[in-house]
């Protein structure tokens, strides 16, 4: 369901419930507070909330989907039913939207958006809700053949991965916008649209509806941001950690770290130059050898900042952009009218995009997961130092975090020989390195498999 936020429809998320014939008459207003009407939606609205609060975080939907088709039949909702009027919407052609996504879409602004078209037909000033998105799940039964679903939790959880949610309000404060490091997004956006504007180049019957189709386009009006997907994900516990790739540009390190999750175990092996360039600006790659400054170095780290790293890193393709999280409340233009036609004239279409930049003094790393018990392995790439991508980004502090714990010592556990052997470089720009770093890279491994611990040191026994 990624990506799917441009729409009216999704802003709504709820699409998916709509099966409702159009009224017939010219247009459709709301209904004014007191009459009958109008009480009789209340009680229904009412009626809806209590069955949405006993819904159980598991439960089956197709009461609610019912219910919620019935609600909105009702005269007094006929204008959210004909802002939501499109395609059914489900997760795939097999599964329904879970209970978990619509109990926290209902309260997290369905409630505040049906309560607000009660309150249109009032006098004088007035306000619109935009409602939320319809957020993804990740959870045992939603995605049980999912890479992670050894660490998925059940939808109703309990206290399943409560250890891993103080992490998650971390990530997703640190992709909101405002907490985003510099360089990592465009700080020179284009203003949003004035929505009102392109409303009064409607006919005055069509302009509601224009100005309410442009702000559910237009993601500033609707406060987006990048979230993770609802459901827990249990700490991995074990198991190692290989990350493996060049970092820096002029001044780097060829680099291979091993980190162990059950005990901190961590090996560094790396290989540092600065980059020889010749008379036409190219880079001498046997001049930059030569200044290679190669080592290892052992020891632990904090198992709190490194399992939080695999964590990000876990979860890293699952972060969805452009979701709307909590309903948004806009007031409605002095003079413009709360009215729907019933035709599709004046339907409005919007454009979403992005733009995104690079550097050369961004390299990429791989990481490698090797789950314990010989489960299969996790792999995946991100972009160091700093990234557009917002949990590409946050995986760069939480490893910075994590190394900055790192203390020299005799480790608790030998060398990962058989993981190491099934891990693979990350490719560096040609301008950099115009002979590739395989040879440099297998040298970082051949450093790890060759390290004799010193005197007093043995792995696995006084070191744990």
């Amino acid at each position: 369901m990624a990506g799917m936020s441009v729409s009216l429809m999704v802003s709504f998320g709820l699409g998916w419930l709509l099966a409702v014939a159009p009224s017939q008459s010219e247009r459709i207003v709301p209904c004014t507070p007191g009459t009958s009407d109008w009480s009789s939606a209340k009680e229904e609205l009412a009626a809806f909330d209590a069955r949405m609060e006993a819904l159980p975080e598991d439960g089956e939907v197709e009461e609610a989907r019912t219910a919620m088709r019935v609600l909105l039949g009702h005269r007094c909702f006929g204008i959210a039913r004909e802002e939501e009027h499109r395609e059914p919407l489900t997760v795939d052609a097999e599964h329904s939207v879970p209970a978990l996504a619509l109990k926290a879409w209902w309260r997290d602004g369905g409630k505040a958006y049906f309560a607000s078209q009660l309150e249109l037909g009032r006098a004088g000033a007035q306000t619109v809700v935009i409602p939320p998105d319809l957020r993804d799940v990740l959870s045992r039964e939603s995605s049980p053949r999912h890479r992670l679903a050894s660490l998925l939790c059940p939808l109703k959880a309990g206290a399943c991965g409560a250890e891993t949610e103080a992490w998650r309000a971390r990530a997703e404060k640190a992709f909101r916008r405002e907490n985003r490091r510099p360089g990592t997004f465009d700080e020179d956006a284009p203003p949003p649209p004035d929505c009102m504007k392109e409303a009064r180049k409607q006919p005055s019957r069509l302009r509601y509806k224009a100005w309410r189709g442009c702000l559910a386009l237009e993601p500033k009006a609707r406060q987006v941001q990048s979230v993770l997907p609802l459901g827990r994900i249990r700490v991995p516990m074990d198991g190692w950690l290989v990350i493996r790739g060049r970092r820096g540009h002029y001044n780097f390190c060829d680099q291979l770290d091993a980190y162990h999750l059950a005990t901190g175990t961590t090996y560094r092996s790396n290989s540092c130059s600065n980059l020889a360039l010749k008379s036409d600006g190219k880079v001498d790659a046997a001049g930059t050898d030569a200044a290679r400054q190669s080592g290892v170095k052992v020891g632990r780290v904090s198992l709190e900042r490194i399992r939080e790293l695999m964590w990000m890193l876990l979860l890293d393709p699952e972060v969805e952009d452009g979701v709307q999280v909590e309903a948004v409340r806009i007031p409605v233009p002095k003079g413009l009218r709360v009215e729907w036609p019933v035709t599709d004239e004046g339907s409005g279409g919007g454009i979403s995009g992005g733009a995104f930049g690079g550097s050369s003094a961004q390299t990429t790393l791989s990481w490698n997961w090797f789950p314990p018990g010989g489960a299969e392995l996790v792999s995946g790439q991100f972009t160091f130092p700093y990234s557009w991508a917002p949990g590409e980004d946050h995986a760069n502090v939480l490893m910075t975090e994590a190394e900055a714990t790192f203390q020299e010592g005799c480790p608790a556990l030998p060398v990962p020989v058989r993981e190491l052997d099934f891990t693979r470089e990350s490719g560096v720009n040609k301008l950099d390195a115009p002979e590739g770093v395989s040879r440099v890279q297998d040298a970082r491994v051949d450093a790890l498999l060759t390290w004799k611990p010193p005197p007093g040191c043995v792995p696995g026994k006084d070191g744990g």
